[in-house]
């Protein structure tokens, strides 16, 4: 997670804020079961005080700064236009929708107690919204492989615990005693393996593999022909503001430029590298569709 924090704004505007903040969700909901675990068993304060810190530092340190940097790499200039009090507005308003929602999702699990094995299951739908994303952006890897299967395996650990062991702690705690539950064990290894295969296939086929050609939306073309207005007034060529090199008109009608929706004229490798790391026009700041 330290590693997605350390991506370009480019890189970062790739990965869906949602699937993010569903991760740190369930983080803050583990979070609050190793409290209570301190509470009921108080000589495990230690333990439970320990992971409980832990997820703490994860969900409110790492994962929320992550949201913050993706918000920011998606629309930059509505985060500094305003000055530092615009910042800090911003700032106040995502976390404020986080906590609004732990809230929800709290008060949902007190609600539908009886169903919450449904409740789990959705809840480890986190990799959905990625999904989703990359199909709408046209990313392709927009997440490492290895944070892929890490996450994943990790985020199973409980669960698969607490459903597969008939003497959990949990129930140890609640008096109880319970058979194994196989079948949740199996379901949430199917969701999570279907939803990691997804995205890996997204990797392989494309983004929108499994969308009709029919209801795909038109992608905007770098390449396409310069506007009349632009090869009347710069008959002879065009000057790249990356590199200050000249694009000429004959190149430009060619593979060898890239035109912004501002129409503003590139070289093809100038805009690519640039776009890399930022998905915002070099000259008027305006955002720019992944290509």
């Amino acid at each position: 997670m330290a590693l997605l924090c350390l991506q370009p704004p480019a890189a970062a505007a790739r990965v869906s804020v949602l699937c993010i903040s569903a991760q740190a969700l369930l983080d803050a909901l583990e979070c609050a079961a190793h409290l209570l675990g301190c509470a009921f068993l108080p000589q495990l304060f230690t333990a439970f005080a320990s992971i409980a810190f832990f997820k703490l530092v994860i969900f409110l340190i790492v994962e929320m700064r992550y949201v913050v940097v993706i918000c920011h790499s998606r629309d930059p200039q509505r985060f500094f236009n305003g000055g530092i009090n615009q910042l800090r507005q911003e700032w106040a308003l995502i976390h404020l929708r986080f906590y609004g929602t732990l809230f929800a999702c709290i008060m949902a699990v007190y609600i539908f107690q009886t169903h919450i094995n449904l409740l789990v299951l959705l809840g480890y739908c986190y990799w959905v919204p990625q999904i989703v994303t990359n199909a709408l952006r046209e990313s392709r890897e927009a997440l490492h492989k290895s944070y892929l299967f890490g996450m994943s395996a990790a985020r199973l650990v409980m669960p698969l615990y607490y459903y597969g062991c008939p003497q959990n702690l949990a129930l140890v705690i609640l008096g109880k005693t319970r058979a194994p539950h196989f079948g949740m064990c199996f379901a949430l290894v199917a969701v999570t393996g279907a939803q990691i295969g997804a995205l890996l296939l997204q990797k392989r086929l494309g983004p929108r593999f499994f969308i009709p050609a029919r209801f795909l939306p038109a992608r905007y073309d770098y390449c396409r022909p310069l506007p009349r207005r632009d090869l009347e007034e710069n008959s002879d060529s065009f000057e790249c503001p990356i590199c200050y090199a000249e694009v000429e008109t004959s190149v430009a009608r060619s593979s060898g430029h890239m035109i912004t929706p501002c129409d503003h004229v590139f070289h093809e490798t100038c805009l690519e590298r640039w776009m890399e790391q930022k998905l915002e026009c070099p000259v008027c700041r305006n955002g720019l569709p992944p290509r």
